[in-house]
């Protein structure tokens, strides 16, 4: 990879067009693409968007599962220094309606029938725009320029495929003059805490990050990378410039509806398996279940292999050697970890990296213990977007490991993590109060840590997110909430208290644990109490029978849980653990 090329490239575009290698992407279904031929759509498609009025500055946004369709809208849109708006395809018409009227875009590339529907409905109904900083809440209607869809749509006059596009040669045009300072993408926050605001992302910030990422040396520059994370994320954009910016081949998972934009984490699986990528980026609650699934496997030769697996690790942890009997069975059951590292990731595979959200320690080790190696990162998207990763041989789990090349990092004297560098967004569009609120000399994380001797980082909270108990106590719920996600039959955990004499807990479980799940839980509690000073003690809990997803709300698009909503939610039920 010929790094100079990004470093000096103004724009996406430029390095995009100027790249040396060649590389491909692949689907499930096995289609295949060279990049020249992806050149020629890309240029293609950006000379349509300039024949119906798109030109530089303008919003043009993305409604779409993953698939490689998302990064060559999104490349046609840049080259024409023009600004790609990422809208994840599981929001509801009204979140995506917000995003819409904020960014101003009034050309939208959809996946699908489904997608179509949701814009029809804004352009034919008034909804609730809430209220941001100085602008007031107000009813609007949106109108529509085009709808490009990537799947068939329905005949309307404002909707083309985009096949019709790539059939039809459109005329040339002489691309705009983009600079590292211009604006290439707008990424909007999650909205757990008001409305969702956008992140400002230039193309210097994107190059910046990519030759972060590549110094890292954590991607198969010379393999392949499994991409199924949603790309309206930071995280999974990064990895789809990698991949169209390097000579790794790009791989997707299978289109598996062509109306509906349905994630069916099975085919999913079998998709990620069948990839024989090298290097699968993922984020912590997709390894949360494959743990629980593993725990609860029927098979006693599985069962004992992690089993021992586990206490061979434990041993080595503590630095003291394992029992003959376990040390035989260790070696002895190795072909079994090796199958089901085959069986879950392919295999060609060498490492995950996880980003998006903590994972927790237990659930790291668990994986490390049978053979899976998962390389903690950490960034956000207004930090465009890594910022920390552990690195082969240089690891130390429970981190998120050192900063990447030519960022600079700070604790404040309250523990909230500063950043500073080149990959750092300006601000946040249209939000100028937030903006002065976080940005600044120091980008002000949110988030509270603290760094080793080492130079690895440790996360240990939200600041926003810290209990102080009636007594004054702080508490830092997430440490806690994730020691019990990692513990079965658990799935997700949330911590309660904040002006409260003590902490209680909402829990769910896994929908294919047995036998007596109150008892178990007590018993998770109760283990983890006993580590606990006092005042961090849970003092009671409730199962929720209905566990946190994406589709019911209570779980973000980057499955992070709605802690407000869950509050909320499920009032009575904390209210009557105060009587």
């Amino acid at each position: 990879m010929d790094k100079e090329i990004i470093q000096a490239a103004s724009n996406l575009r430029d390095a995009f067009f100027k790249a040396t290698y060649d590389t491909v992407y692949e689907t499930a279904d096995k289609n295949i693409a060279e990049l020249s031929s992806v050149k020629e759509q890309v240029k293609n498609l950006a000379y349509y968007l300039a024949s119906i009025g798109v030109k530089k500055g303008d919003s043009v946004a993305i409604l779409s599962n993953t698939r490689a369709e998302w990064m060559i809208a999104d490349l046609a849109i840049v080259s024409l220094g023009a600004i790609s708006v990422s809208v994840y395809h599981s929001l509801v018409a009204e979140e995506v309606g917000f995003i819409l009227y904020d960014s101003g875009a009034k050309v939208v590339f959809c996946e699908n029938e489904e997608q179509i529907n949701k814009l029809r409905f804004l352009s034919e109904n008034e909804f609730l725009i809430p209220e941001v900083e100085d602008r007031s809440s107000k009813k609007v209607k949106l109108n529509f320029r085009k709808i490009i869809s990537f799947e068939s749509a329905p005949e309307l006059e404002i909707v083309v495929e985009l096949q019709t596009i790539f059939s039809d040669p459109q005329k040339p045009i002489e691309f705009p003059l983009v600079t590292r300072s211009d604006i290439a993408a707008l990424v909007y926050t999650s909205g757990t805490t008001g409305p969702p605001k956008g992140v400002i992302q230039t193309h210097g910030n994107h190059l910046s990050n990519v030759v972060q990422a590549i110094d890292s040396g954590m991607f198969a520059l010379d393999g392949s990378l499994f991409l199924f994370l949603p790309l309206a994320h930071s995280f999974a954009k990064l990895i789809g410039y990698i991949g169209f910016l390097t000579p790794a081949v790009l791989k997707f998972p299978s289109v598996i509806s062509k109306t509906e934009s349905k994630v069916d984490l099975v085919q999913v699986a079998k998709d990620m398996a069948n990839s024989n990528a090298e290097v699968i980026p993922v984020v912590p609650r997709l390894f949360e279940k494959i743990k629980l699934k593993l725990e609860g496997i029927d098979s006693k030769l599985v069962r004992l292999t992690i089993m021992t697996a586990l206490q061979v690790y434990e041993d080595k942890k503590q630095s003291k050697a394992s029992t003959l009997v376990n040390s035989l069975l260790y070696h002895g059951t190795s072909p079994i970890r090796s199958k089901l590292k085959k069986k879950l990731f392919g295999g060609s595979f060498q490492h995950s990296i996880s980003g998006g959200a903590k994972l927790p320690v237990a659930v790291n080790e668990f994986f490390d213990a049978i053979g899976i190696e998962i390389y903690e990162g950490y960034g956000l998207t207004e930090t465009v977007v890594a910022t920390n990763v552990n690195r082969k041989h240089n690891r130390k789990i429970g981190s998120v490991g050192p900063c990447l090349n030519g960022v600079e990092i700070k604790i404040a004297d309250d523990g909230e993590i500063l950043f500073r560098g080149p990959n750092i967004s300006p601000g946040y569009y249209n939000r100028p109060v937030a903006t002065k609120e976080s940005f600044g000399e120091w980008f002000k994380t949110g988030d509270i840590g603290y760094l080793d001797q080492d130079g690895f980082l440790f996360i240990t909270d939200r600041k926003k997110d810290l209990i102080v108990t009636a007594g004054g106590k702080k508490i830092p719920p997430q440490e806690l909430e994730n020691i019990l996600k990692g513990s079965p039959p658990i799935s997700q955990a949330v911590i309660l208290g904040d002006g409260r004499p003590y902490i209680v807990a909402l829990i769910t479980v896994d929908p294919l644990a047995e036998g007596n799940i109150l008892e178990q839980v007590r018993i998770v509690i109760e283990k983890l109490n006993q580590k606990r000073a006092t005042y961090e003690q849970i003092k009671d809990f409730r199962i929720i029978k209905e566990d946190f997803t994406i589709e019911n709300g209570f779980l973000t698009p980057t499955m992070k849980v709605k802690r407000k909503l869950v509050a909320e939610k499920f009032k009575e039920l904390v209210e009557g653990m105060y009587l």
